[in-house]
């Protein structure tokens, strides 16, 4: 029998202003008129305990590249990444009269040399962890085939490009010594690392200008044409790179000739680019390595923890049948209702434990369900999954992530629990994840487009072990006179 639900709405408006010893005030006068509904309350200590989550799914917007040392894990992290590129529809190289003529969109002017003259990569960077100086050397290899379309950080890349066949390589320190100073105080200036790539890469490009132009016409042609790029890290240690985007950028020389009246015509040579560019819309996967399990971290006797980006998570144990059985214990009520189930996950001062940065962003979601949740790009939708901000009060001492009313959540668990087995038995309990996300957001609305599994340096003790979570629960029974 499904689990009944009916929210009275003075009671949540309540639930979420009033302190638990003011919940007992609620009485007779906002009951209606023929029903005796008795308003009741209940607290529930909510067991939790730190997890080593091997295997993230890690399909991100802002991936991770390069390596440092990390002294709370005792280990190192290593990360990579690999990309798809996005073929715009104005990218329009369509072959016209002769072999060293095309049409760039721009005009029918000959192209210099018949041949592209260069082509780089770019790799734009919004911010860095670690040491600022410490000398790095990214590789780009070519990918020999399409990405899949879910991955997670326990496998690599290997497989998907031919390590003995690199397209280029460069240096960088996370202060992006080789730009000028000059540039860096522009206000739109975004740290970047540039890459020339080898003449066989740009070779390829102008063969299919030439040859096959219809594969820029096409995404799946282009995709199987050019699968993309997977950037590794291979010189050096003590540096992070978050990946704001990156692009290819194919550049070229047109000649075009200028008639005059007076018959002294004029040569006119432009310098010219298309891009490649990294969007939303293609694959774009990260890697991390060498993340090895911290007894200290697993096993602390009053904090459990949320670390990135080692994928230590929260699992909290949700008391469904010690719940259900506290909702149904009066057995002469006619009817009970579960009005609000109200949870505040506590934390500790950011610096108790550790300096790193605090995710700003957790997630709610069953345990079982958490690959799900991420592999079918899924947004919280108050009912199964959950997303809370952290919040601070430095002058009270209150550092929290505050769910709110997540009684959906535990309607919709007592449901499924009660129709596969039959009952629920008042030992019954549901692993609740509890871990760090990234939010991607519209610029012009502000609703939410994107959550994804946050991995950035970062972390935040949560009170555990001994130091109970608590929750609070809100119910009222009927009993007819």
């Amino acid at each position: 029998m499904k689990i009944k639900f009916y929210l009275l709405s003075v009671l949540c408006a309540l639930m979420f202003s009033a302190c638990d010893d003011t919940l007992n005030q609620i009485g007779s006068s906002i009951r209606p008129d023929g029903d005796d509904l008795l308003p009741k309350s209940a607290i529930f200590e909510i067991n939790t305990s730190t997890f080593l989550f091997d295997s993230v799914y890690l399909r991100t917007p802002y991936p991770l590249l390069g390596q440092i040392e990390d002294d709370f894990y005792k280990t190192t992290i290593t990360s990579d990444y690999a990309a798809q590129f996005y073929v715009s529809p104005n990218f329009s190289l369509d072959i016209t009269n002769s072999s060293d003529s095309l049409d760039f969109t721009l005009g029918k002017d000959s192209l210099l040399n018949n041949q592209l003259d260069s082509a780089k990569i770019r790799i734009f960077y919004s911010t860095y962890y670690g040491d600022s100086l410490s000398p790095m050397v990214v590789t780009a290899y070519e990918l020999t085939k399409k990405l899949p379309r879910n991955f997670y950080s326990n496998m690599n890349f290997e497989g998907y490009y031919d390590p003995s066949n690199s397209v280029g390589t460069a240096a960088y320190t996370g202060l992006d010594e080789a730009i000028a100073d000059s540039i860096k105080e522009e206000s739109d200036y975004v740290p970047y690392i540039d890459m020339f790539l080898d003449d066989s890469f740009k070779d390829k490009f102008y063969d299919a200008i030439v040859n096959d132009p219809e594969i820029f016409k096409d995404e799946a042609k282009f995709e199987e044409f050019f699968p993309g790029i997977y950037f590794k890290n291979t010189y050096g240690t003590g540096t992070l790179l978050r990946v704001e985007y990156t692009t290819i950028g194919l550049f070229y020389t047109t000649v075009h000739t200028v008639e005059s009246s007076t018959g002294a015509d004029s040569i006119v040579y432009k310098e010219r680019t298309q891009s490649l560019s990294v969007t939303p819309d293609v694959i774009q996967l990260n890697s991390l390595r060498n993340v090895t399990p911290n007894s200290d971290i697993l096993n602390n006797d009053t904090a459990t923890f949320i670390i990135s980006p080692g994928s230590y998570f929260t699992e909290m144990k949700l008391p469904i049948g010690a719940i259900m059985d506290t909702l149904h214990y009066n057995k002469n009520a006619t009817a009970q209702y579960l009005n609000g189930f109200n949870f505040n996950l506590q934390a500790y001062k950011p610096t108790e434990f550790f300096t790193q940065y605090q995710p700003q962003y957790l997630l709610m979601v069953e345990r079982s369900k958490m690959n799900e949740f991420f592999e079918n790009n899924s947004l919280p939708d108050n009912q199964t999954s959950f997303v809370s901000a952290f919040s601070q009060d430095t002058i009270n001492g209150v550092y929290k992530y505050n769910f709110g009313n997540i009684n959906t959540l535990v309607l919709n668990i007592a449901d499924s629990l009660q129709t596969a087995k039959g009952s629920i038995d008042i030992t019954d309990t549901i692993n609740i994840a509890i871990v760090p996300v990234s939010i991607r957001t519209s610029s012009s609305t502000g609703s939410v487009l994107q959550i994804s599994n946050y991995f950035l340096p970062g972390g935040v003790a949560l009170w555990g072990g001994e130091k109970k979570q608590k929750a609070t629960m809100i119910f009222t029974e009927k009993v007819n006179e």
